[in-house]
Formats: C-alpha cells, sequence, structure tokens
C-alpha cells in the first residue's frame, strides 16, 4: 500500500511565540518541533497553510459521481457508505484544527477539494493527491481513490488513506514509522487504522503547523476526550501490571519462605535424627562394653595370667583365683 505524492510539498516550522501562547495549566505538556526531524519530506516551508495564522478558513469539498478528474474518468459514484467514512476522515481534521472547517457541498459549487474514484495505473498504489499553492496559500486540491482497490473496502483502511491524504493536503508531511509515537502519517501505513478522533501527537502537529497552541487543554473537547481516555487506559493498564508485579513478588517471597522453612525443617530433622542415631550407637557401644566386662575372665598358665572374654579359660588354663 503506497502514494504516490502529485505535488511536493516542504513545510517550515511555524511556531506560535511563547507571548501569544494561551497560560498552560500546571505541568501540561505543550509539544514543540522541528519538522525537519519529524517529516522526512512531503513540505514546503513557502505554502504549508490555506490560511495565514489566526485567520479562519472554511475549506469546501465534494466527490464526482462521473466526469473527469485530473485527466482521469471517474470509474464509479461514491456510496453511501465510503461517503461517510469520507466525512469521518474530514471531521477528524476539523475537530484537530481552531482556524479549518471543513464544509461539504456539491460538486457543481466549485470546491477547494475534489475527490473521486479513479483508474489509479500505479499498482502499489491505494490513493493520489495532488495541491496547488499559486499564491503562497493553498486552494486547490483533489484525492482520487483507486476505484479496484481491495484495500480501500474496509472502514478503517479507508479513512486511514483518507485522513492520509487530507494531511498532506493540509500541509502535513510524511514521517517514518517509529514506537515513539502513533500518527495516521506515518509512511507505510502503521496500524491502527482510522484513528478518530486523531490522536495527540498529530493534533499537535498539525496545529504547529497552522500557529495554533498545542496544548492539549486546548484542543476540541473529543480530542481531550480521547487523550483523558487513552491516558487513563494506560493509567490502569500500569496500576494492572504493577499489581501483578506485586502479586508475583508476594508469591515468589512466600515460595521462597516456605522453600526455606522446609529447607530448615529437613535440617532440623536430618540433624536430630544423626544426633539421636549418635546417641544409640554411644549407648550400643557402652551396653556391649559393659557385657563384654562382665565376660572377662583371667585365666593362668604356669607363671602367665591372661583376661580372656569367654565363660572359662581356654584348655591349657585355669582360672586364677582373684582377690
Amino acid at each position: 500500500m503506497r502514494k504516490r505524492l502529485l505535488a511536493v510539498l516542504v513545510i517550515a516550522p511555524l511556531l506560535l511565540p511563547l507571548s501569544q501562547a494561551p497560560k498552560a495549566v500546571a505541568e501540561e505538556k505543550c509539544r514543540t518541533f522541528n519538522f525537519d526531524q519529524v517529516f522526512n519530506f512531503g513540505y514546503n516551508k513557502e505554502f504549508p497553510t490555506w490560511t495565514k495564522p489566526g485567520v479562519a478558513k472554511v475549506i469546501t469539498w465534494a466527490t464526482l459521481d462521473s466526469g473527469e478528474l485530473n485527466n482521469k474518468k471517474v470509474q464509479r459514484s461514491f456510496g453511501d457508505s465510503a461517503k461517510g467514512w469520507l466525512r469521518t476522515a474530514f471531521q477528524s481534521w476539523d475537530d484537530a484544527l481552531d482556524s479549518i472547517t471543513f464544509k461539504e457541498i456539491e460538486i457543481g459549487e466549485n470546491p477547494d477539494i475534489k475527490v473521486g474514484w479513479t483508474q489509479v495505473i500505479q499498482l502499489d498504489y491505494e490513493s493520489l493527491f495532488n495541491v496547488k499553492a499559486p499564491n503562497g496559500l493553498r486552494n486547490s486540491a483533489t484525492i482520487e481513490f483507486k476505484h479496484t482497490s481491495t484495500f480501500l473496502i474496509f472502514k478503517d483502511n479507508f479513512i486511514q488513506a483518507a485522513q492520509s491524504d487530507i494531511g498532506h493536503i493540509l500541509g502535513m508531511g510524511y514521517i517514518t514509522p517509529t514506537i515513539e509515537f502513533v500518527s495516521v502519517m506515518e509512511w507505510p501505513f502503521e496500524a491502527p487504522y482510522g484513528q478518530v478522533p486523531l490522536g495527540e501527537f498529530d493534533a499537535s502537529l498539525i496545529r504547529a503547523i497552522y500557529s495554533e497552541s498545542t496544548c492539549p487543554s486546548t484542543f476540541s473537547p473529543v480530542i481531550q476526550a480521547k487523550i483523558k481516555e487513552i491516558e487513563s487506559t494506560k493509567a490502569a493498564a500500569e496500576k494492572e501490571a504493577a499489581e501483578k508485579a506485586e502479586a508475583e513478588r508476594a508469591l515468589a517471597k512466600a515460595v521462597e519462605e516456605k522453600l526455606a522453612a522446609e529447607k530448615a525443617a529437613a535440617e532440623k530433622a536430618a540433624a536430630e535424627k544423626a544426633a539421636a542415631e549418635k546417641a544409640a550407637a554411644a549407648k550400643l557401644a557402652a551396653a556391649k562394653a559393659k557385657l563384654a566386662a562382665s565376660k572377662k575372665i583371667v585365666c593362668k598358665k604356669g607363671y602367665q595370667t591372661k583376661t580372656f572374654i569367654a565363660p572359662k579359660c581356654p584348655p591349657g588354663w585355669v582360672k586364677a583365683k582373684t582377690k
């Protein structure tokens, strides 16, 4: 899945001066951007936006059911489902910006953005976009969706492609996929597809391009709600992970203590057994010694005397008289 950039654009950093920025709440993170680092290509500092900073702009759009778009035949009309998905994609950017409002009109009213299904011949492209800015501000654009695409059959996929094209038309460049943040402007596309509303990163980035505050407290309610939901989900996940880790530590400690207690008990039992066996052996030895002493007999043979352990003297010996 790839898209072809028909009008290569470059956007330069447009950051709101601190003196004009709304006062942020305590510890609020208001992003700043170096566009040369964020975008790998696809923006132009000479004509980055549709309107000047602080000036509201209504951008109209319409779908074509027939005729031509960029000298290509429109292959089919938009059904209710696809048009609804397209409205959702436009609304997601509308929610992100204060100065830009998107309005759907009829094609005969000469819209700013024309959208249609065409024969996109590039095999690995799902859609194409084109944008013009003859006087330094953007004022005309098109989006072509590949009418034979199987990728665009699915809602989230279609919204992803539409959001990406609309973002480029607004002034966003291409972003190399990264695990550091989630963006609909990543190329190649990265899941999750169809982010509605847009995430905090994309909202902050497009607002920076249009010289609007990047402080989340200034975002539209729907985006603020999404940020809070993500933060709440993240906090809940972190809490669950911490509780799981604590439970695992407690279980490991309990197992360790149990094994230590069993080892100590085994060692004590072994020591007691060894002591008992030693005492029994000593007792047995004493008994044997006593028994042996009770069986001693002094015998005499001539002038020799000798002690024997026997009930009587051996042949040639006689029992000696004891005092």
